[in-house]
Order: C-alpha cells, then structure tokens, then sequence
C-alpha cells in the first residue's frame, strides 16, 4: 500500500516541506554514522585517564558520587538494590562477564552517543534527515549535557535526556504525518472577516491535506509501544510523571487545534493509543487492543468510539489520570527545592530550622544567563540562534511542540540550577541545525543540484562541531574520588563489622557503600537536615571529646539522626548540644562499632562543612571559618616558613605549611614551634611574634598539585587535625584510635 503524504498548501510552497520519509535503510544509515561520530569525538577524553591515580587496581574510579550508588545497588548494597539504574549496571555486568563498576565508567559516553541518534531521528522526522545528523552531534556534546556524561558519569542525568525523546519519538511522527502545522492556526484566523488583515498577508486558506488512516494498526503497535515505555519511564525518575502528563494532555491539544476538519475524532481515537498506557500502564493498553481487533474490522465499533460523547467520556477518564496522585503538591514540592533561600525556612511549629543545602552544590547553584548559553554551544551566538530557530520550529513543524518542556527547564536552569541546563541542548541544536540547513541548501541548490542536500549537511556539521573538539578533553575532571581515598575506604570491609557505622562527610557516602560495604552516617539520599547537621557538627568542631560523645550518643538512638532531635524544639536541640559539648557530662557509652573517616579531599569543602557544623538552632545562625583554594604558582620554604606567591613583591609568612607527599606528610606549625621553645617570653614578646606571623594555613598536596590556604578555626578542626596530628597525641588518643593510615586519608576507630 502506498504511504499517504503530506500536502501543504500551495501558498506555503516555498517553506521546507513536510517530512517524506527516506528509505529507511538510508535513515538508520545516519543515524548509526552519528552515534559513531558522537562516541568517536567522546573519546577525546580518553587520554585524560591515563594516569595511574585514577585507578585503584585494576578498576576505574568514577566521575560523580551518584554513580557509586548504583554501583553498590547492582552489588545488592542498599536501597538502591532494585533500581532500574541498578539493574542495568547488573545485568549489563553479567553479560559482558565484568563487574558494575567497570560498566559505569564505560557506559555513559556510550548511551549519550545513542541520545545523538535519537535526535538524528527527530530532525528526520521534522523534514531532513542530513541536518538531523548535525542536530544529533551538538546535542550529544553540548557543554551542559556533556559535563554530566563523560567517562565514569553513569547517574540517572544519562535517562533524563534520553527518554524524553525516545519515549516521544513515535508520537511526534504520527502528529507530523497526521495534523497540520502551527502556521495553519494563523491562516484559520485570517478566513474570519475581522481579521482580514491576516488574510491578506498570509493568503487565502486552503484545504485541508490528504491524509491517509491515523488508526493503521501500525500505528496503533508503535504508539502503545512509546505509551508503555513512558509509563515505564517513572521508575527511573521524578522528572517523568510530569513530562508524561504533558504529553497526554498535549496530544488532547492538538487534536482539537491542528487536526484537520473532519478528521479531529479520528485523531483524538488515536491519541488515546498513546495516553491511556503513557499513564495507566498495561491496563492502558485495552485501548490499543480494541482498536486494533475492533475497530478495522467493525465499521458500527470505529463509528461508536469516535463519537463525541465517548471520546468525551474516554478523555474524561485521561483527565482524572494526569491529576490524580497530587500531582500539583508535588510539582510544587520539587519546585521549593530547586527554587533556594538564602536563609532557612522558618521551621514548623515546635520544629527545628537546619541549615539550607542546596547553594553548596555546584549542580543546583543559579546560572547567569551567558553562562546557560554557553553550555547550550561553546559558541553564545549559536546558542541564540539555535533559540530563534526553535520558535521557527515551533511555527512550522507541529511535533516541536513536545520539546518544549525541555525547551522551559532548559532556560529556567538559570534559576533552578545548572543540571537543568542539559534539557536545552536538543532544543538548540535542531533550532539550529534545521533552518541552517534550509538555508544552505537553497543557496547551494542551483551549484550542487544533485548533492545540495549533502554538501548543506557536511558544511554545517563541521562549521558547528569544530569547537568540541579542545572542549571534550578540557571538560574531563577525572574521578570524584582519589586513589587514596577510595583504598582507605575498601579497607573498612577488612576492619569493620557490617553492622559498624562509618561517619564522613555526605559527599563520598556512596562511594563508601561499594567500596567499604558498611552503612554511612549520610550519603547523597541523606543529606539535608540532621544527616547533614551531625557529621558537620564533628569534622568541624576542635573538640574531640565532644565529637565522640555526639557520635556515641548518635548510635544510642539507632544510628539514625532522625532521632537525636526526635521531639525537641530549637532551644531543647541547643541545650543538647551544649550538654554533650560540656566536660563534667559523664562519656556516653554508646552502641555498636563507630569509624571515622578524614581526607585531604575533605578540606576542600571546609567552608561548608564549618558552616553546618555551627549552627546554632536558638538563633538559626552560622559561622564558617575561612577557606582559599590557590590557583596561583608559588614557592615555600619550611625552614623559614614562608611562601612566596608568583607576582607578588613579598612573602606570606603563615602560622603553619604542611605538605603532603608520596613519602610521608611533613608538618609545619611556626607559631607552636615559637611559643614551645620560648616558653619564658614575655606577652609583649609573644604579641610581636604573632604579628609577623599571618592567620593562614597552607596545605600542599604533592601528588595532584593541590594547594589550600585555611585560617585558624578550620586548621583546628577534627577534619583537619585527625588529618595532620600525631595519633598518639593526647587531644585524640582518649577517644580515637587510629586504624588506617596512608597519608592522604585516615581511618579511626572511636573509642
């Protein structure tokens, strides 16, 4: 049978045509060229890993933190143990005959290539097929979507992008082949007499197109097909239940607003297919059963479900499903946690107010907007033009409708957060890639008439692709764990139970699940609130007795901070805090075997481990101690104690320099060393000393070339001092006992 297509008006002739589908076999040509250029030019990182700190063993460490969480859920570890990100990582590792780790370091670049694919797709199915593979490669490597999936990236940021074109593929088609386009909205309008205006401008309208049978059982498979799988979507993440409902309604929309006269029942029968499975699920799919047994074999059944009243009834029902679950709370709830406050919300009655979280990730801080445009393409101009083409999309092509969803988180990452940035870059990359294309082959169609289709497209892959390829291997950052980190870690499985509790800072949770295999005081799914408070109360107090007490009366209430606040407002939490801070409360004795763990990693995030580890519930107040992370060259000497910073006319003399090497760590502290051996000088003495002495602290990682300037409040801190003294040194030696030791990273058991 032959394919029905698609006719526009003859007064629209000289806009891009609709889209006739190539031949398949040339379609999945293209689109597997791009997939291999995407991952081909992903693998500019590849060099960047050739260092052996990024190993451990023979295993790759990972880029990001939630991809150790994944990891630990294949492993069967934790609640992330039957997540579809888990299962994958399983099954994949099976397969292949590895282990999840290895699959996570590996198969982000590889699914992101597929995302390349998927947008090949949609250019082809928008009108050209040669663009779409330009399309494809500037969304795979987009800044903004890059930076989430490099080597070792595997989190759900990979699903996020790749389903919500996937699971709309099938849908947009059938609405391209199907109803007209936007710019038929305006000649509608321009038939009604008081607006002639529009008529006049935009011509007379014309008849509907010729089109072929909107319920083909072929259609009916493919749409309940997508159907299932956006359903299926939602087990994989939060954003999905939302963009589902849009789909649905949307498809309700343009039925009524784009479907051809006559044809709308049709349509909106067939709109079902997709609906009722996109948001019931299996049971959905009776829809597409019956259309599919019924409907092409019983005209009084096709003549019954479209009928306005049962498609009223049917919709109805579509209706009550997009709103059921609270899906407002809930789109309300996710909003507050991205939109951030600089100061806490006041706390509910009798509640406690804890720190706010989210300006201290980097992936959830506001965007300026030349920094958004930026992570669209490397270039702001074509980001703009990109934006300006999209709204051309929109005017011409009726499936473009369903990347604006995409389209707004895109351009509100300027405010819920640079994660959300990544939604924008197929966006752009169509908005661009289509017009340029339509304009390049218009002006080379008279010299290239044969070939003006490929020429337009080689032309413009390789004017847009050409920044990327300085831009991938610039972007990689290596792992979010370092070598030594990690093995400090993996030791745990050797010196503590199952049953201990390991208490370092939220960050390396996670990877504290598959490499150590024990339970964390906090990780990336708990990290707000008391999970937040407890550990940043000991890593940034200068009291050991106090950390200890708060750690053994922490295992008292189960190892579950929850329940250390349990029932107290904010002048009881303070009262409790200042109890077990004091020195005549007798020693908690505690639960259960408790660890701590202290990096030099650790003190890069001093500032807002000091921060949280403050806070005062009476007055809902902090005071962070003072943090630099030094970017200029500079040169030191531990015999005289001062640093020289390039460019600057004169030295730093700082209270202490410490440097971490291969070989060992060597500990400076002048200010001590001054006071021990002049134990008889005067104050005077003393105060002239301290005043050629600055209140910095150096500290100089010899391996990754890492330098870090403190003040004196974070340099006392546990985080730092568990780090840096002797593990004999009687501040420590009560309360701690040190298990581990390779330099960079330490391991105490509590006492």
């Amino acid at each position: 049978m032959r394919k029905p297509a698609l006719h526009l008006p003859g007064s629209l002739a000289g806009l891009p045509e609709s889209p006739l589908l190539p031949s398949v076999g040339r379609g999945v040509f293209w689109i597997l060229v791009t997939v291999a250029l995407a991952f081909g030019l992903r693998m500019l990182e590849w060099p960047c890993w050739e260092d052996p700190e990024f190993r451990l063993g023979e295993e790759w460490l990972l880029a990001t933190h939630d991809a150790y969480h994944w990891v630990a859920g294949a492993e069967g570890f934790s609640f992330g143990a039957g997540h579809p990100m888990s299962e994958l990582l399983r099954v994949m590792a099976a397969a292949l005959g590895t282990y999840p780790a290895a699959v996570a370091f590996w198969f982000p670049p590889v699914l992101a290539s597929l995302v390349a694919g998927i947008v090949t797709a949609w250019g082809w199915a928008l009108g050209s097929l040669e663009a779409g593979v330009a399309a494809g490669l500037i969304t795979s490597l987009a800044p903004g979507f890059l930076a989430r999936t490099l080597l070792g990236f595997y989190d759900t940021d990979l699903v996020t992008l790749f389903f919500p074109l996937f699971m709309t593929l099938a849908p947009m088609c059938w609405v391209m082949v199907y109803m007209l386009a936007p710019v038929h909205l305006l000649r509608r309008l321009a038939a009604w007499p008081r607006v002639a205006f529009l008529r006049r401008h935009f011509g007379e309208p014309a008849a509907p197109p010729r089109l072929g049978n909107p319920l083909r059982w072929q259609w009916v498979v493919v749409l309940g097909a997508s159907g299932l799988i956006s359903w299926w979507t939602q087990e994989w993440h939060s954003v999905f239940p939302y963009l589902i409902r849009y789909n649905a309604a949307l498809l309700l929309i343009l039925c009524l607003a784009l479907g051809p006269s006559g044809r709308r029942s049709l349509l909106l029968a067939g709109a079902l297919s997709y609906a009722l499975p996109a948001l019931a699920g299996p049971p959905g799919l009776a829809m597409n059963l019956i259309l599919l047994l019924v409907v092409g074999r019983k005209p009084h059944w096709r003549r019954f479900l479209t009928d306005w009243r049962v498609l009223a009834a049917l919709w109805l029902v579509v209706g009550w499903l997009i709103l059921r679950g609270g899906i407002f709370e809930t789109v309300a709830a996710h909003v507050a946690a991205y939109l951030k406050q600089a100061a806490p919300a006041a706390p509910a009655a009798g509640g406690l107010a804890y720190p706010p979280l989210a300006q201290s990730i980097i992936e959830v801080q506001d965007l300026p907007l030349s920094a958004m445009l930026s992570y669209f393409h490397p270039w702001m101009e074509a980001s703009l033009a990109g934006l300006l083409g999209f709204l051309v999309l929109l005017y011409l092509r009726p499936g473009a409708l369903f990347l604006l969803p995409l389209a707004a988180l895109g351009l509100l990452s300027t405010r819920l957060g640079g994660r959300m940035v990544m939604f924008g870059a197929p966006v752009v990359a169509l908005g661009l890639a289509l017009p340029l294309f339509w304009l390049f082959r218009r002006v080379l169609a008279e010299r290239f008439r044969p070939a003006a289709g490929i020429v337009a497209s080689l032309l413009l892959t390789l004017t847009l692709i050409v920044p990327f390829t300085d831009l991938v291997p610039a972007m990689s950052n290596g792992p979010m764990i370092n070598r030594r980190h990690a093995e400090a870690l993996s030791h745990l499985r050797e010196m503590a139970p199952k049953d201990a509790m390991v208490w370092q800072w939220w960050d390396w949770g996670y990877a504290e699940h598959h490499f150590g295999g024990r339970p964390a005081i906090a990780d990336g799914a708990q990290h707000s609130g008391p999970s937040l408070y407890l550990p940043a109360a000991v890593f940034a107090t200068d009291n050991p007795r106090f950390a200890r007490q708060l750690i053994r009366y922490t295992s008292e209430c189960g190892n579950v901070p929850g329940n250390v606040f349990a029932g107290l407002d904010a002048e009881g939490a303070q009262a409790l805090m200042d109890r077990l801070r004091s020195p005549g409360t007798p020693l908690v004795k505690g639960a259960g075997r408790q660890f701590v763990v202290v990096s030099y990693e650790m003190l890069r995030l001093g500032f807002w481990i000091s921060h949280y580890g403050s806070w005062n519930f009476a007055t809902r107040s902090a005071e962070a101690g003072a943090l630099s992370i030094v970017t200029q060259a500079l040169a030191y000497q531990l015999e005289n104690g001062l640093v020289q910073l390039e460019g600057a006319t004169s030295s730093i003399a700082p209270a202490s320099i410490n440097v971490f090497e291969e070989t060992g760590l060597t500990c400076r502290n002048y200010v001590q060393e001054w006071f021990e051996s002049h134990r008889g000088a005067s104050r005077e003495e003393r105060q002239e000393f301290l005043n050629t002495r600055r209140n910095v602290n150096f500290f100089f990682n010899r391996v990754t070339g890492e330098k870090l300037a403190m003040d004196a409040r974070l340099y006392n801190s546990l985080m730092a001092q568990l780090l840096l003294a002797d593990p004999q040194d009687p501040r420590f030696s009560p309360y701690f006992k040190l298990v581990y030791d390779n330099v960079f990273a330490r391991v105490y058991e509590v006492r």
